[in-house]
């Protein structure tokens, strides 16, 4: 499994890709790099949650995983705490 990576792209081509993720719509899919590049991990962290099913909805067309934009916006949220207690 080739996984890409947004590493080798300038930091104005990052910024103009999650500028394209913020603006938009909630159920736009979006592909891993992208949402890897979101939640600052690598897409095989990503497919490691996938495998682990850790409550990150995906979508498998052919052979391209992708995400929506609400359900990474959710996860995120969720992973979101106010105090060491709460993990």
């Amino acid at each position: 499994m080739a996984l890409r990576t947004y590493s080798n792209i300038s930091e104005d081509e990052k910024t103009v890709i999650l500028g394209r993720f913020l603006t938009a719509h909630e159920d736009q899919l979006f592909p891993q790099e992208t949402v890897a590049l979101y939640l600052q991990c690598s897409p095989w962290t990503l497919a490691k949650m996938r495998c682990e099913d850790q409550s990150l909805p995906f979508s498998k067309i052919g052979n391209r995983i992708a995400y929506k934009k609400k359900d990474v916006m959710n996860y995120l949220q969720s992973k979101t705490v106010t105090n060491t207690a709460q993990y």
